[in-house]
Parts: structure tokens; C-alpha cells; sequence
């Protein structure tokens, strides 16, 4: 997709305004001589633009600019971008963690003006590139997850991200329900079934040790950076981020992959956790949070089916996954009840 060059002087007046006042600790007042706006290849449910600055003092920079004013797709616009800009505010600003350097937000409600305005990182996403390359995205979680357990306070202080609680994962539930039986009766039930005994999970999922979640944590959402930053790989779009399970955004990363991949995305995650100071635990709980994030993934899937207008045979595929994940998810659940009873 070729950027195309914006004009329209009303915005770009405000917008010099704001890259000067954000600017200004930095490089001075009045610093920014120039500033042209191009629209984003990278922009996908929000409209995004790559602003180039030409500094008085002859460098320049470039930064990236997110509006959150409006989305593809209409569901949670306030509670989304509100979310996002404290993540980048509130915990990821100075965290160093080689997320886009926060400049600062536009929040006008008057003018129906949102932005989140950050740091240009140049680099594909991680979904163009090798294996290799998703393994040092699920060792970053594990870097990640040992910074918020080193500052217990990050999580208090962000008042604006949800915590995943079990209605959370009982409603995503019941959605996908909803959104299969959209598409046939037959599908809805075979979801239904598939699902019995699962708010069991969902409750033990939600009682999880709390860590900060990306929420949506894709390839197609993280970058690997071309230069700079503490580390290559460079998650964006937070706006899904919540408080949750530890496994739920490893779960995201490696939902497709066969056993062998997955045990080598989470023993990355494992080991760099630990170098950073964070024990990991291991066992058959563990592994049954993570196929029980697994499983809320594809289910979170299928509740967008009917407003995104899915085949059906992409619903009846994505309903097949679910009820193999499912028997994966819940399988730990009648192993522990066999023993039970054979101890009973």
C-alpha cells in the first residue's frame, strides 16, 4: 500500500501545535519548522498517519499518529481507546521494554478528537517472518510479565484496563454460542456441547496470578524492529489490553501450532521469564490454564462471525477447532474428577 500525502490545513495546524507542545521538553519551543502528514501502510481498524518533523536545528523525526476517534468496527470505541492510551501512558512509558516510545495523547470529546501519538518503529510484523522470529516474540511475554511482577503497583495505578474476570470468558462463551447457532441450529448446539463444564475453567482461568495482558497478542500486532529500542520485537495496539491469566496472551501466539512448536514457544517464554527474575510454575494446571486460553481465543473468534460476515465454511472449520480445543481445555477436568472418585 503506497502512503498518500495529507493536506488538510485545519488538522494539520492543531497537529503542529501538539508535536510542538509534546516536542518542546526535548528539543525547545517553536522547534518543529516543517511537518508532513502521509497516511500509514500500517493503519488497519483505526485511520493512522506517519508525520515526518523537520526540526529548526535541521534533524528530523517520525512519529505515528493513531485515531482513536473512530474504528472499522463500532463495538467499545470509548472503553477501547481509553484503554490504550494508559497502557502506553501509565505502564509502558519508561518501562523499557521496547515498545513505541509514548510521546503523549490528544483526548477532546468536544471535537470528537482522540489521538495517540508515538514513536515511528520501522520493521515488519512479526506474521511475515520465520518461526525463529514468533520465538523471540513469546520470550519477550516472559520479559514482559517479570517487569510487572517487579512493580506490583503498574497494575493498581491503571484504573482503565479491565480485569478478565470469569463472566468475561462465560460471556465470550456464550457469544460464540449465539454467533454459531446464527449460522445453523446444529452449530450452536456442537458449541454448547462442546463447552460443558466450563465455567469450571473459566473460574479457575480468572484466579489466575494476575499479569498484564496485550489481549490480542497476533503477529499481525507486533513488529520486529529494524533499529533501536531495548529489544526487537515491539508489540502495538494495546487497545485490547486487561489484567489476566499468565498464559493468555502465550495461548494467542501460538493458537495454530502443532504440540512440538508450542512447547518450544513456551520454554522460551519460561526461560526468559527466569532471567529476568520470575519463577514460572509448570504442570498439568498450568498447562490447563493454557488450553483454556487456548479455547477462549478461538471462541472470542467465532463471536465476530456474524458482524464480520464470515463463510460458513470458515464457522464450520473454526466450530471443528473448538471441539478439539475443548476436549484438550477440559480433559485435565475429568482426569482430576476420575481420581477423585477413585479415591472416594
Amino acid at each position: 500500500m503506497t502512503a498518500g500525502v495529507r493536506s488538510d490545513n485545519a488538522v494539520s495546524d492543531d497537529l503542529r501545535a501538539v508535536v510542538e507542545s509534546l516536542l518542546s521538553g526535548k528539543y525547545g519551543p517553536s522547534a518543529v519548522r516543517t511537518l508532513e502528514r502521509e497516511i500509514s501502510p500500517m493503519a488497519s481498524s483505526y485511520p493512522a498517519e506517519v508525520i515526518t518533523v523537520t526540526l529548526a536545528a535541521g534533524q528530523s523525526l517520525r512519529i505515528f499518529l493513531k485515531d482513536l476517534s473512530t474504528r472499522r468496527y463500532y463495538a467499545d470505541i470509548p472503553e477501547r481507546r481509553s484503554r490504550e492510551i494508559a497502557v502506553y501512558r501509565d505502564l509502558l512509558a519508561g518501562a523499557d521494554l521496547g515498545t513505541p516510545h509514548y510521546y503523549g495523547s490528544v483526548e477532546d470529546p468536544d471535537r470528537n478528537r482522540f489521538w495517540l501519538i508515538l514513536e515511528y518503529v520501522e520493521g515488519p510484523r512479526v506474521k511475515d517472518k520465520s518461526f525463529e522470529v514468533w520465538v523471540q516474540a513469546a520470550a519477550w511475554l516472559g520479559r514482559m510479565q517479570a517487569h510487572v511482577a517487579a512493580h506490583p503497583d503498574l497494575l493498581k495505578r491503571c484504573t482503565a484496563i479491565r480485569r478478565l474476570t470469569p463472566d468475561f470468558f462465560l460471556a465470550t462463551a456464550a457469544a460464540a454460542e449465539r454467533a454459531a447457532a446464527a449460522f445453523s441450529r446444529d452449530l450452536g448446539r456442537r458449541v454448547l456441547q462442546a463447552l460443558a463444564g466450563y465455567a469450571d475453567l473459566a473460574y479457575r482461568m480468572a484466579s489466575q496470578p494476575p499479569t498484564l495482558v496485550h489481549g490480542c497478542y497476533r503477529p499481525y500486532n507486533i513488529l520486529l524492529r529494524s533499529s533501536g529500542g531495548s529489544s526487537p520485537i515491539c508489540p502495538v495496539d494495546w487497545e485490547s489490553a486487561a489484567i489476566g491469566p499468565p498464559e493468555y496472551d502465550l495461548a494467542h501466539l501460538a493458537n495454530g501450532f502443532d504440540d512440538a512448536r508450542r512447547r518450544i514457544l513456551v520454554e522460551a517464554y519460561r526461560a526468559e521469564a527466569a532471567s529476568y527474575g520470575l519463577h514460572v510454575d509448570v504442570g498439568e494446571e498450568v498447562d490447563a490454564m493454557f488450553d483454556g486460553c487456548n479455547l477462549h481465543k478461538n471462541l472470542k473468534t467465532l463471536t465476530n462471525a456474524v458482524e464480520r460476515a464470515f463463510p460458513v465454511t470458515g464457522v464450520e472449520k473454526l466450530v471443528r477447532i473448538i471441539e478439539v480445543t475443548a476436549a484438550r481445555a477440559l480433559r485435565g477436568r475429568t482426569n482430576r474428577a476420575s481420581r477423585s472418585s477413585s479415591m472416594a
